[in-house]
């Protein structure tokens, strides 16, 4: 992935944490139960709920939104959403970050 570029998500929704330190914690922390069954549903769930649990703003990217790469710091992306959101989005290390994004023109 290249920085200052422009990335599409092809796949999900990916939720946007504050800082890289949450985002490492996520994958440490258990699981929140989220009992809505559409994706959207899903994110605004589960965003709300870490954002309990971590006391702390996390929201969410949905499928298809573009995002410009700030960082790619290891496991961890630093973007600024087309909505001004700057944060960082996380992966586990057996992910791909090319399955999930596209580089896109404009």
């Amino acid at each position: 992935m290249n920085i200052g570029k422009l990335h599409q998500i092809k796949k999900y929704y990916w939720l946007l944490y504050p800082t890289k330190d949450i985002a490492a914690d996520y994958f440490a922390a258990p699981a929140p139960v989220a009992p809505a069954t559409a994706a959207a549903d899903v994110a605004a769930a589960r965003a709300a709920c870490w954002s309990k649990y971590f006391n702390c703003k996390i929201t969410y990217i949905p499928e298809n939104s573009i995002f410009c790469l700030l960082a790619e710091e290891g496991n961890f992306l630093k973007i600024l959403s087309t909505n001004g959101e700057l944060g960082w989005i996380a992966r586990l290390d057996n992910e791909d970050w090319l399955a999930y994004f596209k580089e896109v023109k404009q």
